[in-house]
This record gives structure tokens, sequence and C-alpha cells, in this order.
């Protein structure tokens, strides 16, 4: 007879070759594993640096304006009336003693002629009165009045002459045209400027406005550099040649004039061009101050900042504060200084650490 086989007997049968399989399956990862591969050091970053330079001490004064000739003359008839003819157009070369417009002197002519007859007749009626104050028929006192307004009627001659001397606009000097305000048939009054004509001999000016604080700064003969935008290719040397000495009642900014070389203009320029003016003080405190890039500052708070110095020996980066003095343009001025040749992270600075190694991709030297 058979006998069955205890439960018991079976679940430790099972427990047995589980547990054989386990390790066999253990002893199999275990010989598949490979020991730690060891971590690859970090790629440096990628930075791009710029040399400091020296620069003055002083910031230059930036300012833009209107050209605009250096003598300009508004040119008006003495008389009103209808403008019968003008001879030229802006742009026009003009002579000196040249007619550049004309009004229709039928009234002042007529008024000359009147002036002419009352003069004549003044004068006829003085002669007549010494001969009959030679007779003794007029007395001393009426020869005095005959005397009287003949001198009247010719100083009224005399006026009406001059007014229709000034019923045509001469040029008074060599110069051009810049602007013609008044066309042939419209009627003007006496004074109404009818030409703005600028003196060739006079050259060119820009006129700035300038704050206070810039104002008192320049002098006169103050160099200064001009660049237009119509011709942004072409940089003008010039010179202060006047500085307001009232500030304008609606701005609170002085005017100066910045009188431009005429050597280094290759072409007449027409009054209203924009120009930028980079202005350097003469009167400015001497020395320099090392100038930086502003892209190598990477944080600052009023005049300190922080920027990274490129240690080309171990292509490592270390922080160092700076003290900012003013900023000009693109640049920093500091008011310690720093040694010649420091190289300052412009790229990449924002991500960088102190000590952190570096690889460096391009150089380039830094001018203000």
């Amino acid at each position: 007879m058979t006998v069955p086989a205890s439960p018991l007997l079976s679940v430790r049968a099972y427990r047995a070759r589980s547990s054989g399989h386990l390790a066999a399956v253990l002893l199999l990862l275990s010989a598949c594993s490979k020991p730690d591969a060891p971590l690859a050091p970090p790629t440096p970053r990628i930075v791009q640096v710029a040399t400091v330079s020296e620069g003055p001490a002083e910031p230059q004064i930036v300012a833009s304006g209107l050209a605009a000739s250096r003598d300009e003359v508004r040119l008006s008839f003495k008389v009103g009336g209808v403008v019968a003819r003008i001879e030229v157009r802006e742009g026009d070369l003009v002579k000196k003693g040249q007619r550049l417009a004309k009004i229709d002197t039928a009234e002042i002519d007529a008024q000359l002629q009147q002036a002419q007859a009352a003069a004549t007749k003044a004068a006829r009626d003085l002669d007549r009165g010494k001969l009959l104050f030679a007779q003794d028929v007029v007395t001393q006192e009426q020869l005095d009045d005959l005397g009287t307004a003949a001198s009247v009627a010719q100083a009224q001659l005399n006026a009406v002459a001059f007014n229709r001397e000034y019923a045509e606009i001469i040029a008074p000097d060599d110069g051009r045209v810049l602007r013609r305000l008044v066309e042939p048939l419209e009627l003007v009054a006496a004074g109404t400027p009818v030409l703005i004509v600028g003196k060739q001999q006079g050259g060119m000016v820009l006129k700035v406005a300038l704050p206070d604080r810039d104002a008192l700064r320049l002098k006169i003969n103050d160099p200064a550099e001009i660049v237009f935008d119509a011709i942004p290719s072409q940089r003008i040397p010039a010179r202060v040649r006047q500085l307001s000495q009232a500030a304008d009642a609606r701005t609170g900014t002085y005017q100066a004039e910045l009188s431009l070389d005429a050597t280094a203009l290759n072409r007449p320029l027409p009054s209203g061009l924009i120009g930028r003016a980079t202005i350097r003080p003469s009167g400015a405190a001497g020395g320099t101050l090392t100038r930086m890039p502003l892209a190598a500052l990477v944080e600052g708070d009023q005049h300190q900042a922080r920027a990274y110095r490129f240690d080309a020996t171990t292509s490592t980066v270390h922080g160092i504060e700076v003290s900012v003095a003013f900023i000009e343009g693109s640049d920093a001025a500091l008011q310690q200084p720093l040694p010649a040749g420091t190289q300052l992270v412009t790229d990449g600075a924002a991500y960088l650490h102190d000590g952190e190694k570096v690889r460096l991709v391009a150089r380039e030297n830094h001018t203000p």
C-alpha cells in the first residue's frame, strides 16, 4: 500500500529548490557585474576676454544738434508791397552785389516823384524869397520859413529815395541761398524776411544745447568730432566757437556752436542736418583711468561692482571687486587702477565662480 507524501515535506522540498535557483541567479548576476567607472571631469566653460586699457580721467561730452551756416542773413524789403520777382532759388550760389529779389515799385516810384516835385518847389520858393527879401518885400521870418520848408522837403525826398533803394534785395556778400520764404505776387509787409542767405566765408557750425554741468566744463577752442546721420562714414573735426552765457528761458540749457573744419568737408552741407558731436573738454583734470568693458561687469551696487580676471597660466578665473568712477559708451572707468594687460571675462562671466577652470576661445584687445 502506498503511503501519501507529507505536505510538510513537499513545502520543504519546494523551498529548497527555490533557494537553489535564487542562489544561481545571484551568482550569475555577480559574475556579469563590472566595477564602477570613474566620473569624467566637467567640461570647462567657454569664455571670451578683453584687455583693460587706459583712458582720460574725465568723460567726454556728447550732444546732438543742427548744422547751420556760421553767418546767416535774413534779407527783407524796407517797404511793403507786392513781390515782383525773386531771381534765385534755394541752394543757388550768389555773388556780392547780385540782385536777388524786387518788389513792385509803382507805388514807391510815385511817392518818389511826389517828393522830388515838393523838394523842387520848396527850393524854388526859397530862391524867390531871397530875391524878395533883397527888395524888402518879405521879412526875415518869412525867408526863414521858406528855408525850413525847403529843408523838410529835401529830407522827405531823401527818405523816399532811401526806401526806393531797398525795394530790391541785393546780396551783401558771396554765399548760398538757404531758404526762400516768399513767392512772386505775394503781398509782404516791410521787414518780412524773404530770403535767408549763408555767407560763404563763414563756414558751417553745429548748434547744440548743453546742460549746465557740461557747459561749465567747456572752453572756447575745445576739440570735438562730429558725425552726421546723413553721412555716418565721415568724422569731421570741429572746435567750440561760441558758448552762451545765459540759459535758454524755456529749456534751461546753454547753446554752444561748434565750428566745422572746412578742409575736412568734401561736399557742401545743407543747413538742418542732424549731427552728433563728441567734445573733449580741455579744462578737464589731467591723468588717466583704467577702462574696462561694461560686458565684464557681472553684478554691482551703486559704484561697486564685480568682475572675473582671467589667469592665462592656469586657465582659471578669479573674482575681483572694482569701483566704477563713470560710464562712457560701452566702457566703465575705474577709480582704482588695474595692472596693465589685465584680462577680464566678457562673454560667459555671469555663470562663473571663483577659481573655476575655463577654456578661452578668442582673445581681443579692448579699445575704448
